[in-house]
C-alpha cells in the first residue's frame, strides 16, 4: 500500500514502524519471560521504542546504499538513453556501451532488471545501426544515376553491413550478364558463366553456402577461405535487375540475412532508375536508325578531343564518310532498303575502327569519325580498309544483290595546322569532295 509519491520516503515510513512494534513486541516479551516489573520504567520503554526506530533507520541506509545506489544507476543509464533517442544518429556504439550498460552483480530481481535492461540497450544499438545504415544506403541511390557507380558504391555499403570480405554486382544488359562492380574477386567476368548466378537469375531466389573447412570454392573465387557465400538477387516488379554475390570469413547473422531484403529493394529501385536514366541519356546522344552518335553530341566530343590534343600535342584524325549514290538507292529500292544500307554501312565503320574511336552520324549517308591519336598515316591505312569493306560488302534485298561504295576525305591535326575544329572539319570535307569529284570509291587524306 503506497503512502506517498516516494518509494524510499514508504520504505523509511514502514521500516520506522516496524522497529517501533518490535520495541513493542520486546516489552511483551521480557513481560511474559518474567522480567520483574520495577526494571520497566519509562526511561527502559522509551529506550526499547528508540531501539526499534533507530534499527529501522539503520535499514533504510542500508537498503539506499545497496538497492538505491543500483536503481540510481538504472535510472542514470534510461536518462541517458532517453536524451539521446533524439540524437540517436550521433550516438555511437562505443559511448553508449559505456555510459548506458549496467554491471550485472547481483542474481535477484535487481540483477534480473540490470540484464533486461542491458539487452533493451543492445537492441536498441542494433536498430540504431540498422536505421543508421538504411538511411545511408537509400542516399546512395537516391543520389546516384550513373549504374556502375551506383553498383561500387551499394557494394561497398553491403560489404561493411554485412561484414563480408569480397563481394561483385553483377547485371543484366539485355540478356547478358555483366560485371558492374568488384571487391576482392578474383577474375570477377568469369563469374557471368557461373551456373549458380544463372540459377539465382532464374529462379529469383537467395542462395547462402555455409562452407566446411574442406571445402575448395570453385575457381578460385577469392584470396581467401570463405565461411559463407551469399548469392542474393536485386529484383524489381517480378524482373531480375541483378545479382549480389558476397563472400565472408564468418557465417552471416540471421538478422543480416533478414534485412539483406530491404537493401536489395532499395538498390533494385536505384538500379531501375539508373538503366532509365542510361536509356534515356543514350536516345539524348545517339542516332535511333544506326545507334551511332548523333551530331550534337558528336561536335561536342569533337571540342573535346580537339582541346586535349592541342593540350597535349598529341595528333587528332577525323575521317568523313559518305555513301556514294544514296539517293538512288532510295529511289530504287524504298527507303527500307536505305535504311538497312545505312545501319550496315554504319556498322563496318565502327568494326574498323578502335573502341576508343567515335563514330557520329553527321548528315542523311554521311558519317564523321574522330580518331584520337591518328596521324595522316593511319589515317590513310583505316580509311582505304573501311573503302574496301564497304565495295566487297552485299545487301540482299528480294533475291537482289546491292552493292554500295563509300567515298571518304580526312585529315589531321596538327600535321593540318590551324586553330579551330571548324577549319579542320571544313578540309575534312573539301577532301570528301575531292574524293567525289575524281569518281568517287575513293579516300583523300592530306
Amino acid at each position: 500500500m503506497r503512502i506517498t509519491k516516494r518509494v524510499f520516503t514508504d520504505l523509511a515510513i514502514y521500516m520506522m514502524g516496524f522497529g517501533v512494534i518490535i520495541g513493542v513486541i520486546f516489552l511483551i516479551f521480557i513481560e511474559l519471560i518474567g522480567i520483574p516489573s520495577e526494571y520497566i520504567d519509562t526511561v527502559f520503554i522509551m529506550s526499547c521504542l528508540s531501539a526499534g526506530l533507530f534499527v529501522g533507520l539503520i535499514n533504510i541506509f542500508i537498503v539506499r546504499g545497496v538497492v538505491g545506489k543500483r536503481l540510481k544507476i538504472l535510472s542514470d543509464s534510461m536518462t541517458y538513453v532517453n536524451k539521446n533517442l533524439h540524437n540517436a544518429s550521433e550516438l555511437s556504439d562505443s559511448e553508449c556501451m559505456g555510459k548506458c550498460m549496467i554491471t550485472v552483480d547481483s542474481q535477484d530481481v535487481i540483477g534480473e532488471a540490470s540484464e533486461s535492461f542491458n539487452e533493451l540497450v543492445k537492441s536498441f544499438l542494433t536498430i540504431l545501426k540498422s536505421e543508421s545504415s538504411i538511411r545511408n544506403f537509400t542516399e546512395i541511390f537516391t543520389n546516384e544515376l550513373d549504374l556502375e557507380k551506383l553498383s561500387e558504391k551499394a557494394l561497398e555499403h553491403l560489404i561493411g553491413y554485412s561484414e563480408s570480405s569480397a563481394g561483385v554486382v553483377l547485371i543484366d544488359k539485355g540478356g547478358e550478364i555483366e560485371v558492374s562492380s568488384s571487391h576482392l574477386i578474383k577474375n570477377p567476368e568469369d563469374l557471368t558463366n557461373l551456373e549458380v548466378i544463372h540459377k539465382c537469375f532464374s529462379s529469383r531466389k537467395r542462395i547462402l553456402f555455409d562452407l566446411s573447412e574442406d571445402v575448395i570454392i570453385e575457381a578460385g573465387l577469392v584470396d581467401f577461405k570463405p565461411k559463407a557465400i551469399l548469392v542474393e538477387p536485386v529484383i524489381y516488379k517480378n524482373n531480375v535487375l541483378g545479382v549480389i554475390l558476397l563472400a565472408s570469413l564468418k557465417a552471416y547473422d540471421k538478422q543480416v540475412l533478414d534485412e539483406l531484403s530491404v537493401y536489395t529493394h532499395g538498390l533494385s529501385l536505384g538500379m531501375h532508375n539508373a538503366i532509365i536514366h542510361d536509356k534515356l541519356e543514350k536516345l539524348a546522344i545517339l542516332d535511333p536508325l544506326t545507334k551511332t552518335y548523333n551530331r550534337r553530341f558528336g561536335m561536342d566530343r569533337l571540342k573535346e578531343e580537339f582541346a586535349r590534343s592541342v593540350r597535349t600535342v598529341n595528333p587528332l584524325g577525323i575521317l568523313m564518310l559518305d555513301i556514294d549514290f544514296f539517293k538512288k538507292v532510295n529511289d530504287t529500292y524504298g527507303h527500307i532498303v536505305g535504311d538497312q544500307v545505312l545501319i550496315n554501312i554504319s556498322s563496318i565503320i565502327k568494326d574498323n575502327i578502335r573502341k576508343g574511336d567515335i563514330l557520329v552520324r553527321y548528315g542523311g549517308e554521311e558519317f564523321l569519325a574522330i580518331l584520337p591519336g591518328a596521324s595522316i598515316e593511319g589515317l590513310k591505312r583505316v580509311s582505304e580498309k573501311i573503302r574496301r569493306y564497304v565495295e566487297e560488302h552485299t545487301v540482299q534485298y528480294n533475291n537482289q544483290n546491292i552493292n554500295v561504295t563509300i567515298s571518304i576525305g580526312g585529315t589531321s591535326y596538327p600535321e593540318f595546322d590551324i586553330d579551330d575544329i571548324e577549319k579542320l572539319v571544313e578540309q575534312a570535307d573539301t577532301n570528301l569532295y575531292f574524293s567525289k569529284e575524281n569518281g568517287r570509291n575513293k579516300a583523300t587524306i592530306k
